[in-house]
């Protein structure tokens, strides 16, 4: 019986000495693993400083552009952020000319999902795991790290509210065949993701019968904005192809335009990702940390852009409500000639 109850108090006592080392143990590792965080930080930061310099690649406007890097510069006035911005096409151009011919300027690249594809293919995106991107949702990031987007844009069919009583207002992709919409429609002339994407949501056979069906709707004109300014001036009762934002701006100046949304919604992503070959790597860091923090989405917002972090809804909430965000499939973005080429042979133009 005395054995027994040595053993006993014995094991109380290990048990006792385990818990308290554990404890021990886990209280260095919560003092000194934050520490080393922050120090780590601060080398990062310093780091970034001693390089002294930025340059962001984007398809953003000029003084969007401006905008974002200046929210960035706040933080960090030690770093002399700068940024060159053309249309997608051109930007991939110029940031793949310039990595084979060994001079590296991009630090960071913020363009849209087809180039974004490809940069990762071909290997021009450096992996960042941003602490950030645990704000962002599967289809908003790389699962390898390689690039997260920063904003969205989603495709609507606007419409003239003059034109169009509420009544006939289409509730699916399937209402615009209806007799009262013919010649009535208009549709951006290149809408290849858009077009190769809501195919593949709908089925193969399937969206490209509608698409058939749909082109004997519809007129092409070039440009989303354009789309936008047709649709208020009456021209044409609705657009699609257009994104939400576009037409929402439109309606505090007065325009009589308002916008749905079709499910599937086509999203148009914004990856944004570090070169692989950036002259100010930590620079870069700093960069995309602060652009998918809640105070660089916040300053997207003030862009009037959608932007993709879970805690930081846009201005309307109407524009992400009740969406079933469609992402252009690898399948699409890797057989992107076949679907514009299938596109111009269902609804004509160049």
């Amino acid at each position: 019986m005395k054995k027994s109850f040595k053993l006993r108090v014995s094991s109380f006592r290990l048990k006792r000495r385990t818990l308290f080392a554990g404890g021990i143990v886990q209280l260095v590792l919560l003092v000194f693993g934050g520490s080393l965080d922050c120090v780590g930080a601060q080398d990062v930061r310093a780091k970034a400083e001693g390089e002294g310099k930025l340059m962001m690649y984007a398809t953003f406007t000029a003084a969007d552009s401006k905008t974002l890097l200046d929210g960035f510069k706040q933080i960090y006035p030690k770093i002399d952020a700068a940024y060159y911005r053309s249309n997608d096409s051109a930007l991939m151009e110029r940031f793949i000319s310039e990595n084979r011919a060994g001079q590296n300027i991009c630090d960071v690249m913020v363009t849209t999902s087809f180039y974004g594809h490809n940069i990762t293919k071909r290997g021009l995106f450096a992996a960042y795991d941003s602490p950030e991107r645990k704000f962002f949702r599967e289809g908003y990031k790389d699962p390898q790290a390689n690039w997260t987007s920063i904003y969205t844009n989603y495709g609507a069919f606007g419409y003239n509210t003059r034109n169009v009583p509420k009544t006939s207002v289409p509730k699916t992709f399937s209402d615009l065949l209806k007799p009262e919409w013919k010649g009535q429609i208009t549709l951006e002339s290149r809408p290849y993701e858009w077009f190769g994407t809501t195919i593949k949501a709908m089925g193969e056979e399937k969206g490209i019968a509608y698409m058939r069906e749909l082109a004997k709707q519809t007129e092409l004109r070039t440009g989303r904005n354009l789309l936008a300014q047709l649709v208020a001036a009456g021209e044409f009762k609705g657009a699609l192809t257009g994104y939400s934002q576009t037409f929402e701006v439109l309606k505090p100046t007065g325009a009589p335009v308002d916008w749905v949304y079709l499910n599937p919604v086509f999203a148009n992503i914004h990856p944004t990702g570090i070169a692989a070959k950036a002259p100010h790597p930590n620079a870069a860091h700093l960069f995309i940390d602060f652009v998918l923090s809640k105070r660089g989405q916040e300053v997207i917002r003030g862009m009037n852009r959608i932007p993709d972090r879970i805690d930081t809804p846009p201005d309307q909430p109407r524009l992400i409500e009740n969406i079933k965000p469609a992402f252009a499939p690898a399948e699409v973005l890797d057989n992107f000639e076949r679907y514009a080429k299938l596109f111009h042979e269902i609804f004509g133009g160049r």
